[in-house]
């Protein structure tokens, strides 16, 4: 019985050994999440951070729209057991559709754009991130945290980790 014993005590201690030499996980890179233990979505953003217990997630949606005639907004909404709601958008200035002199027009005004980021970014590296704007009283929305995120890829991301989240209530680590 002895014997038996400490042929298992032996046994575990080679498993433990060998687990503890396992080679070690590789940190996540910036554009991949990384799931958690302790029930919290953590968005680490450009523009800040987010963090968020995924059981005070009541809804999640995203949803597309053009704002003032001027910019298609994709938009990520989380409603929260709490009065506060979160939105992450994407934008891009709205292009022009046709031919002719609508797309003359658009091709002169994407030139422009293009002339004007790249000024600006000779500058500043950081002066063409996209922020969010706000005009105070006229824009603020009580209780609203929003954060811009620059490519509509990353905001596509963004939704699929906050919908795993949700749907499993596990925590997740998201980079922008």
């Amino acid at each position: 019985m002895k014997f038996t014993l400490l042929a298992l005590l032996s046994l575990l201690g080679v498993c433990t050994a060998l687990a503890q030499t396992s080679a070690p996980a590789t940190p996540a890179s910036p554009n991949q999440e990384e799931v958690t233990q302790d029930g919290l979505w953590d968005g680490r953003l450009k523009g800040g951070s987010y963090l968020v217990r995924c059981t005070q997630i009541l809804a999640l949606s995203k949803h597309e729209y053009v704002a003032d005639s001027v910019a298609r907004v994709v938009e990520v909404n989380l409603t929260l057991n709490s009065s506060m709601n979160v939105r992450f958008y994407y934008l891009e200035p709205l292009r022009l559709e046709g031919g002719g002199i609508v797309g003359a027009g658009q091709q002169a005004l994407d030139k422009a754009r293009a002339m004007v980021q790249d000024a600006a970014s000779r500058v500043s590296p950081t002066l063409t991130t996209p922020k969010v704007v706000k005009n105070y009283p006229t824009s603020t929305h009580a209780h609203t945290i929003e954060f811009v995120i620059a490519d509509e890829e990353r905001l596509n991301s963004l939704h699929a980790s906050l919908e795993r989240a949700f749907r499993t209530g596990r925590g997740r680590i998201w980079r922008e």
